[in-house]
């Protein structure tokens, strides 16, 4: 998706060149560039800004998954019944022995 902005981007800034010098005026060519330099600007923005999304996500995706390991590593032992649960509990879920 991103790259198919950008490359839209380039199609619409020579699409915007060639109806300029189509238009056999200055003023139509100075306008047809313009909007098209702005047209293209808008597209290329767009794909900075997806590509920032898609880059924030993943790393997102990689600090769930580092968070996810490691509160898997956290496991508490209960004394009475010997069975594993996290730390951030008061009591064990399985017997109710409080530590």
């Amino acid at each position: 998706m991103v790259s198919a902005l950008f490359f839209i981007g380039i199609i619409v800034l020579v699409i915007s060149v060639v109806t300029g010098i189509l238009t056999g005026t200055f003023f139509g060519f100075i306008v047809a560039l313009l909007s098209g330099i702005v047209s293209g600007m808008i597209l290329f923005a767009l794909s900075h800004i997806l590509n920032n999304q898609q880059s924030i996500l993943f790393k997102l995706h990689q600090l769930e998954e580092i968070h996810k390991k490691q509160m898997k590593q956290e496991k508490k032992k209960c004394t009475n019944c010997n069975y594993e649960y996290e730390v951030s509990l008061s009591s064990c879920p399985y017997c109710g022995r409080r530590e």
